[in-house]
């Protein structure tokens, strides 16, 4: 079902309209420059996938069987205001990682620092453009949870993992933000034969933990356990979620990595070069550098977050990492997750009396892991 015709995607969307409309009148009155930052707010929704609006629907719908009509407006809600969430987390992102392009479009840091220059506003047009997505940012984080609110209200249970769900993708932004100057530390909880080096600590094992607290918790497994808090689920769904969710969210990220390399601009709607310009610190690249040496690893330490990094050394880079495997290891990690989340998913299945809700799943475990649209080099 494409997602111009699918009816859970069109009810969020209205109800992120109604929701919004409110807020323009509001800010009306404080004047019309601010509801103008509200039109920057409303573009940048546009063209997003909606999967985790679904992802909470669909496990609301696993626990609530056939009383789901009774739930369903809750649940679009949440959908929304989980997009809301999205939106915040990804203008403060943009600004963090320099991102020029969001969904094929500017950024809205970009798009305000353009604003700025058509107006010839006084000082500094990069300047603006950040402040105005970070105040963005805040709006939307606040109006997310303005909107979840009085549904929380009535469930204590959905309202922890909402609450989980914020701290945690703020908490995995700050780990990713560490990682990328290398101050990530050794884990008490870890094992190690023996302590490692901070450059092998600093590769694969935290980008790795940077994935499972940043990505995994707001991308697939709160969305889903908020959606079945919120419809009553039990404990023991609570956890089948969780087996079925986080190597779905691993999954998901690796592949986004491959996509942010390798990707089709045109298809993606994001760079393809500018994990590789601002030294992205993924597991596809700390299996590169594993791999590298010599020549080879000079070319990555001269190109990998250099903003200045040529076309041509982007490119050799690119094919680095597939002459070393790093990105075949990469998507056959992909691979195996996804079968892990789909053996989760079965069981699931088994669990609850909902076979439109594992149906509706299983596409989107496919469009979460899915190989097929990232190109190999």
């Amino acid at each position: 079902m494409s997602q111009a015709s699918n009816p859970l995607i069109e009810s969020v969307k209205a109800d992120i309209s109604e929701f919004l409309s409110a807020r323009r009148e509001e800010l009306t009155i404080v004047g019309t420059e601010v509801t103008a930052l509200l039109t920057l707010l409303e573009q940048y929704l546009e063209g997003g996938k909606m999967l985790r609006p679904q992802f909470c629907y669909w496990a609301g719908a696993l626990a609530a069987g056939d009383r789901i009509d009774s739930v369903r407006p809750a649940l679009t809600r949440l959908g929304a205001a989980i997009e809301l969430l999205q939106a915040a987390a990804l203008l403060h992102d943009d600004v963090i990682d320099h991102s020029p392009t969001r969904r094929g479009r500017p950024a809205a840091h970009k798009a305000a620092e353009a604003e700025h220059r058509v107006r010839v506003l006084a000082g500094s047009s990069a300047d603006f453009g950040i402040a105005a997505a970070i105040v963005l940012g805040d709006m939307s984080l606040t109006w997310s949870e303005q909107m979840a609110g009085p549904d929380l209200a009535r469930e204590p249970e959905a309202r922890r993992v909402w609450d989980a769900m914020r701290t945690e993708v703020m908490a995995g932004q700050y780990l990713d933000v560490l990682n990328q100057v290398k101050g990530l530390l050794p884990q008490e909880d870890a094992v190690y034969e023996e302590l490692p080096t901070e450059a092998e600590l600093s590769k694969e094992q935290n980008a790795q933990r940077v994935i499972r607290w940043k990505t995994v918790p707001y991308t697939i497994l709160r969305p889903m356990q908020l959606g079945a808090r919120m419809a009553g689920g039990d404990d023991e769904l609570h956890q089948a979620i969780a087996d079925f969710a986080i190597p779905l969210g691993t999954a998901f990220q690796l592949r986004d990595d491959l996509l942010g390399v390798f990707g089709d601009e045109a298809v993606t709607g994001k760079s393809s070069t500018s994990d590789l310009l601002e030294g992205k610190r993924t597991v596809l690249l700390a299996r590169t550098e594993k791999a590298a040496s010599g020549a080879d690893a000079k070319l990555l330490k001269r190109t990998v977050g250099k903003a200045s990094s040529s076309a041509e050394d982007i490119a050799k880079v690119r094919e680095l990492m597939v002459e070393t495997g790093a990105s075949e290891s990469v998507r056959a990690d992909v691979r195996s997750m996804g079968e892990l989340a789909a053996s989760s998913l079965d069981r699931l299945a088994e669990m609850t009396d909902a076979p439109q809700a594992i149906a509706e799943l299983r596409t989107l475990l496919h469009a979460a892991s899915s190989l097929d649209d990232v190109p190999q080099r």
